[in-house]
């Protein structure tokens, strides 16, 4: 199991060892993920914990891609937004010479957002292919 994504109580997770004979009576076995918990059970009923954790092999993308929708700074609508702003400006700017340093912020705030999307978009590519290396 270790080394491998799990699914364990709905989080992505990884094991990244264990100690067992610890506690007390030296009867417990401690499971370290990468999420920074420790899970401590007894060795009797390790069986039923490690029954809490299934295979995360189709979910690691999926729940990239959940956690990259909340923190995305592109909605959907932000395209049809920036193509607005930019023919908004260009407008500006045929009637009122004197609106170019305006329009030169407009567009590198664009250009700024422009380059965060192509980040996201590496950054999910490269989440896919990670996560099809680890299905081999």
């Amino acid at each position: 199991m270790k080394g491998r994504p799990w699914v364990y109580r709905n989080q992505v997770v990884e094991i990244l060892g264990f100690a067992d004979g610890v506690g007390e009576d030296a009867d417990e076995v401690e499971i370290y993920l990468n999420s920074g918990t420790t899970i401590e059970c007894r060795i009797t009923e390790l069986g039923k914990k490690l029954n809490e954790f299934s295979p995360a092999n189709g979910t690691v993308v999926t729940y990239a891609q959940h956690k990259l929708d909340k923190v995305s700074s592109m909605q959907p609508n932000v395209m049809e937004e920036l193509r607005n702003t930019i023919l908004q400006s260009i407008r500006d700017v045929r009637e009122d010479p004197g609106k170019v340093n305006q329009a030169k912020q407009i567009f590198q705030g664009v250009n700024t957002m422009i380059n965060l999307a192509k980040t996201e978009l590496e950054f999910r590519k490269y989440m896919d292919s990670s996560v099809a290396g680890n299905k081999r």
